[in-house]
C-alpha cells in the first residue's frame, strides 16, 4: 500500500471512530437547569443562569446534610439558605431555595419539585434571574429518623435574584 493511501485509510478510520464517540453527557446540575429552564420558558419566565457563589451555597448545604444525616431547610447549625448565600459573598435582593432527597437523576427530582407548590412557586418565580444547584451522593448514609431507609442522594437549588 503506497503511502497516501495509508494515510487516508488512517484518516478514515480516526474520522470514523470520532464519528463513534458519543458527546459528553451533562451532569446532574445541568440536566436540572435546563429540565427548569424549560418549565420557565413555558410559564414565560427567562432562564436561569448558574452562578458559582450560589452553587458554593448549594454545594455547602447539600454536603452538610448527607455528612450530618439530616434533611431541611435549616443547617445543624441553625443557618438559614439566606446565611449561607452571604457567607459566599453573595448580594441578592430576592432568594429562595428548594431541597430534595432520595431521588436518584436530575428528571426524578425536578418532576418532585414541580409536584410540589412551593417548590415549583420558586421554579417559575420570573424574579429570580441566577441559580446554583448541588447534588451530594452519601454512600454509606444511614436512615434519617422517620425514614426506613438511607436517602444518599441530597439536592438543594438556591435561586435568586442580584442586589
Amino acid at each position: 500500500m503506497c503511502r497516501s493511501m495509508r494515510r487516508l485509510s488512517w484518516l478514515s478510520a480516526t474520522l470514523l471512530a470520532l464519528s463513534l464517540v458519543s458527546p459528553v453527557a451533562a451532569g446532574p446540575a445541568e440536566s436540572v437547569l435546563s429540565a427548569i429552564n424549560s418549565a420557565r420558558a413555558k410559564a414565560g419566565c427567562g432562564p436561569l443562569r448558574l452562578n458559582g457563589k450560589l452553587v458554593a451555597a448549594a454545594k455547602a448545604h447539600a454536603r452538610a446534610m448527607a455528612e450530618q444525616n439530616f434533611f431541611g431547610h435549616a443547617g445543624k447549625d441553625g443557618s438559614r439558605f439566606s446565611n449561607r448565600i452571604k457567607r459566599q459573598g453573595y448580594s441578592y435582593s430576592t432568594a429562595a431555595e428548594n431541597i430534595a432527597a432520595g431521588q436518584k437523576s436530575a428528571s426524578q427530582v425536578v418532576a418532585s419539585w414541580m409536584k410540589s407548590s412551593g417548590h415549583r412557586r420558586n421554579i417559575l418565580n420570573c424574579r429570580m434571574t441566577e441559580t446554583g444547584i448541588a447534588v451530594v451522593y452519601q454512600a454509606e448514609d444511614r436512615p434519617i429518623r422517620g425514614n426506613p431507609a438511607p436517602l444518599r442522594y441530597y439536592w438543594v437549588q438556591v435561586f435568586a435574584a442580584p442586589g
